[in-house]
């Protein structure tokens, strides 16, 4: 592991930009999974997805490092949550494409939630929407048919209202916030994007809050800035594409 982590910042990035962690190569997804040991941890899991060379990475390695960088966001003042997701999405740690986006949209609500007056420790949610957000594995936007950024989105519900299994007052809600969320993602269409599926959440979340939550947050306009390193981009077919 620790040859992984004494890579440099700039092998760091081209691996972000290219695909596998390891050595770059693109991924490839079988419609069968089998047993891999991840090239990191060496422990053995079931997946469907390796990259071209047949290098693995487990779900954990892979967000190690996005996971160490959510801890900044206990002490942000941002109020508005798309410039929040833009700041943490921009970190050279997190990928185009990862199940890391599983539980930065949750965190990132939280936040943003918390520093437009919303009621809520902070602290002990973002830990929570971080162990949450963990569980769910990369490529479940596929496998699954529920996208993990919504889920993200539902978790951050959760949180917010106490929903748990029992709940019955507050547990239509993360179930509503959700599938909102897949229903816009799904009516833009594949291939599955992180980026785009993210701001979906993140958009129909701020609204859900405003509507069911009483939390009014703030928003800016969402143009993505990373289209450039999405081989699958949908460009002018998805609606944060930024011409120019």
């Amino acid at each position: 592991m620790s040859a992984y982590i004494i890579k440099s910042k700039k092998d760091k990035v081209n691996n972000h930009i290219k695909g596998c962690m390891i050595c770059g190569e693109k991924l490839v997804y079988s419609k069968q999974s089998e047993m891999r040991q991840c090239h990191i941890c060496h422990k053995e899991y079931q997946t469907n997805s390796t990259c071209s060379n047949g290098h693995y990475v487990c779900d954990s390695c892979h967000s190690l490092e996005a996971y160490d960088l959510l801890s900044y966001l206990k002490n942000s003042v941002e109020k508005d949550s798309v410039k929040l997701l833009q700041q943490v999405l921009n970190h050279p740690s997190v990928h185009m494409h990862g199940p890391e986006h599983h539980f930065i949209v949750p965190c990132v609500l939280l936040t943003s939630f918390k520093n437009c007056g919303g009621n809520l420790d902070l602290e002990e949610s973002l830990k929570e929407a971080i162990t949450r957000g963990r569980k769910v594995p990369g490529g479940s936007c596929g496998n699954w048919g529920a996208c993990g950024a919504a889920i993200g989105a539902g978790i951050f519900v959760s949180i917010v209202t106490g929903s748990t299994p029992l709940n019955k007052e507050a547990w239509s809600m993360p179930n509503l916030a959700t599938s909102r969320c897949l229903e816009r993602i799904a009516s833009i269409g594949g291939p599955r994007c992180c980026k785009r599926t993210s701001f979906i959440s993140i958009e129909t979340a701020v609204d859900f809050a405003d509507k069911y939550l009483g939390g009014r947050m703030e928003i800016s306009k969402i143009q993505c800035n990373h289209s450039g390193i999405n081989k699958e981009c949908l460009k002018l077919d998805c609606p944060y594409f930024r011409c120019g």
